[in-house]
């Protein structure tokens, strides 16, 4: 088991709309507009002659739907798709670039300060850019139970009643994660972790997805 490990495993399990032979490029724009922002990836497949959404957890086909050609048939079609979807858990893979990174970190830090209980885990690369986080999670570490890792490639900061974790592990200087257990609350559990693939670009996921968010949590205090 790795960081590596679960970024693959859930890479190859995203969300998928496979339309096969829509009626049009219209129909097309629609569902990407709908569905693109929740991070479902679709694709066009031609090759049938009835027009056909494919919902896909991964390769695995969960369901189908009639993908209708005008208006008012869309729209049943959008909804059955939610519908669909919606029975699949909320991970969410996609690329990062260093912004994306960021406004996903807050994302989590905010809920676990506004729920104000609980653990989060946070991996910074380098002690460096720890440091450049020091007020935030000096702050954090007042409500919550804190565990910062990195490389120790300087001196760490004080972060109060955070824990540091210092570390010199390939996977620790080239995966960025934040795990927030919950507070003792299935629904408060999220996590984002991903890898830097290519300079200050990301690829990974954000989830809400208990049994992935521990899982994450569990690797992290064994292995750290």
């Amino acid at each position: 088991m790795s960081l590596g490990a679960i970024i693959e495993r859930v890479e190859r399990h995203e969300r998928r709309l496979t339309l096969l032979s829509p009626p049009s490029r219209a129909v097309v724009s629609a569902v990407e507009r709908t569905f693109a922002p929740q991070g479902v990836r679709v694709d066009v497949e031609e090759g049938t002659d009835h027009p056909t959404a494919m919902v896909r957890d991964g390769e695995r086909v969960v369901s189908t739907v009639p993908l209708a050609g005008d208006d008012a048939g869309l729209e049943a079609t959008t909804d059955a798709l939610v519908t669909a979807l919606s029975t699949l858990d909320r991970t969410t893979f996609a690329s990062y670039d260093l912004r994306g990174m960021v406004a996903a970190t807050r994302e989590i830090e905010d809920r676990a300060w506004r729920v104000g209980r609980g653990r989060l885990r946070a991996g910074f690369q380098h002690v460096r850019a720890l440091s450049d986080q020091r007020p935030v999670y000096r702050q954090l570490a007042t409500v919550l139970d804190v565990h910062t890792y990195a490389v120790p490639d300087g001196p760490p900061p004080d972060l109060g009643d955070a824990v540091v974790h210092l570390d010199p592990a390939p996977e620790i200087e080239r995966s960025w994660f934040v795990v927030y257990d919950g507070g003792g609350s299935a629904a408060n559990k999220c996590a984002l972790l991903a890898e830097e693939r290519d300079d200050r670009q990301f690829s990974g996921f954000l989830t809400y997805a208990p049994d992935l968010v521990d899982e994450i949590d569990d690797y992290l205090a064994t292995a750290y």
